[in-house]
């Protein structure tokens, strides 16, 4: 792979991620984002301005310098950070609402899912990635590392 130096530095200013360009011109705020959010993490990143329009794009952590890289990948982290769900104590339908009672890696969570075929999104046969109605997102990863009733109680529903 060879390896692209970045034009720009990222910096902190309060709890912000600032792109700062290597010629001088005004920095800017941004967000990053993985190009390919479900499969493609550790590969492209985008950066997004307030607007949401991308002001760079890099092809990997690795164009960064460490300092840089660094700040990358703790946005990265706290943005995509998935709760991985351990059982599935409940599952519940109705009016089509699909009501979850789970127990994840980080403690128990109650969350709703409207379409399930919108909200869950089979990465592999045995990985799906669940997005709750308030945008959360949840894990199941491996499917068949889950306990019998925890796999029917999803079944059920989906």
């Amino acid at each position: 792979m060879k390896a692209i130096a970045a034009n720009f530095t990222l910096g902190r200013r309060n709890d912000r991620v600032v792109l700062r360009p290597a010629d001088g011109t005004e920095e800017i705020t941004v967000r990053l984002a993985w190009v390919r959010p479900v499969q493609g993490r550790g590969g492209e990143i985008s950066f997004l301005d307030e607007h949401k329009h991308e002001v760079a794009l890099l092809p990997g952590l690795h164009c960064l310098d460490p300092v840089s890289r660094r700040i990358a990948e703790d946005e990265l982290a706290k943005r995509y950070f998935i709760p991985r769900i351990v059982r599935v104590v409940r599952t519940d339908a109705h009016f089509g609402n699909r009501y979850w009672t789970v127990v994840t890696e980080i403690g128990d969570r109650r969350f709703v899912i409207k379409d399930p075929f919108r909200s869950i999104t089979w990465v592999t046969r045995d990985h799906m990635i669940i997005r709750d109605t308030l945008g959360n997102r949840y894990e199941i990863n491996p499917f068949s590392g889950l306990d019998p009733f925890s796999q029917n109680e999803v079944m059920k529903i989906i």
